[in-house]
């Protein structure tokens, strides 16, 4: 029995359960670890990007200056946007399983697309606020602002975009 007739003769759950480690290891590794290691001027290219849009984006809204990729909330203490605040993590945590559960690829391009914006708008409106709440409450807030309520928030983000993504390909599923 070949790899193909193995691969077709196991049921959607075990597919997904192959299929994502192996989602998620080529889009973290051609898009976000070589931001780091220099091995992908795509994934570099992608979070300047990205990280420009945000700076642009809060730049426009914050009363704080921004430079470079730091807010400014004193002159002793920086915010800084690295590339994990840029959202591509959990963007690519989510893609990963739009790409891995068996769906239609009409269904896959229009959740990839469509999450992307939401996980983008959504990560402006995280910064956002952990900005505020920082200028308001002080910087011994940014761990509960950061760190717990907004992942937590983008967490709830991806796993409703996914329950989505999930209800349609199963009723694509049943109206065959």
């Amino acid at each position: 029995m070949s790899i193909i007739d193995k691969w077709h003769s196991l049921d959607d759950s075990n597919k997904f359960l192959i299929a994502y480690p192996f989602w998620f290891l080529l889009l973290f590794g051609v898009f976000y670890w070589g931001t780091y290691w220099s091995m992908s001027p795509i994934g570099h290219y992608l979070d300047t990007l990205q990280r420009d849009m945000i700076m642009s984006f809060l730049d426009s809204t914050l009363d704080n200056p921004v430079q470079n990729f730091d807010i400014i909330i004193s002159p002793k203490y920086h915010v800084v946007i690295t590339p994990e605040c840029n959202g591509f993590v959990p963007y690519y945590i989510y893609l990963a399983g739009v790409l891995a559960y068996s769906c239609t690829l009409k269904r896959k391009v229009i959740y990839a697309v469509v999450g992307y914006f939401i996980f983008s708008t959504v990560n402006l409106i995280r910064l956002y606020v952990v900005t505020q709440i920082i200028n308001i409450y002080g910087a011994s807030y940014f761990f509960w602002a950061h760190d717990v309520g907004g992942n937590v928030l983008l967490i709830i983000t991806g796993m409703s975009i996914f329950w989505l993504y999930l209800k349609g390909c199963t009723k694509e599923r049943y109206a065959k």
